[in-house]
């Protein structure tokens, strides 16, 4: 499925301009693109062909109950962020490039079915965006938080970039890998749902993350004693766009409860 996917969004994005080169990954060599983020070899490597110093890379997701946010079996989109791989990070690198009306942007590159899985998936928090506005706006907050600072995304890195050509590029990649990580079907499978009656204990939400990934530990995120968010590390080899993502552990601990974690279903917003 990913492999469509990807060939998909591909497609889908070449614009009119003939000339354009979507991926733009003609830059670097088969073997730079092999090298994977927070090694030795990634360090003798141009930036425009492996994330350095920011090797780590996060794929986050947030779970709204109230007032309930995106599908009521599905947690939504908070972003794709790159760490250093220390675990500390840097943000808002490239203030000329904080990009609005994203929405039309994608629209100019024809990405219309991107559009409208993340206007139903990726909304609006407004903790993270300290605004009550659109979905758009967390885009917006993402993007020139987190996007502006990875370095395969750089203008330069491109042999033929086209303009907001890299925001497309995170916005894609971003969907690709939460698409990847069904965070509610991770946790329904070790019988930990959404209710009133029960509460949960760490460990086993820990344990169940673990089953699903292989053994990997994300961060497991609580606002107070209610289940509010989890990150999924990644190493990469190659860039953010149709780079591989090689999962490993947080290099954060959970803030939740050893027990009586909460996990409600969602509240109607309206």
């Amino acid at each position: 499925m990913s492999s469509l996917y990807r060939f998909a969004l591909a497609s889908a994005a070449l614009l009119s301009t003939a000339t354009a080169t979507f991926h733009g990954s003609d830059i670097c060599s088969r073997h730079d693109t092999n090298v994977l983020s927070c090694s030795a070899a990634a360090l003798n490597t141009s930036d425009c062909c492996v994330e350095s110093p920011g090797g780590l890379l996060l794929q986050t997701q947030l779970y709204n109950w109230n007032p309930g946010l995106g599908p009521d079996d599905s947690w939504t989109i908070h972003g794709l962020w790159g760490d250093f791989c220390n675990g500390s990070y840097t943000s808002s690198c490239d203030n000329a490039r904080n990009y609005t009306n994203i929405a039309g942007i994608l629209k100019e590159y024809q990405q219309y079915s991107l559009l409208e899985y993340m206007r139903e998936y990726w909304l609006n928090d407004p903790v993270v965006t300290t605004t009550n506005g659109t979905a758009e706006d967390l885009w917006e907050h993402e993007w020139a938080k987190h996007g502006t600072c990875m370095t395969t995304l750089e203008p330069t890195c491109y042999m033929h970039y086209t303009p907001y050509l890299e925001l497309v590029q995170f916005l894609q990649e971003v969907v690709y890998l939460y698409k990847t990580l069904p965070t509610h079907e991770y946790l329904a499978s070790c019988g930990i749902v959404p209710t009133n009656s029960t509460t949960y204990a760490l460990a086993d939400v820990e344990q169940c993350f673990m089953k699903a990934t292989g053994g990997y530990l994300p961060h497991i995120g609580c606002t107070g004693n209610y289940l509010s968010e989890v990150w999924y590390y990644h190493h990469l080899a190659g860039k953010v766009k149709g780079g591989e993502y090689v999962p490993t552990n947080t290099t954060y601990a959970s803030n939740c409860p050893s027990q009586g974690i909460m996990y409600p279903p969602k509240l109607s917003s309206s």
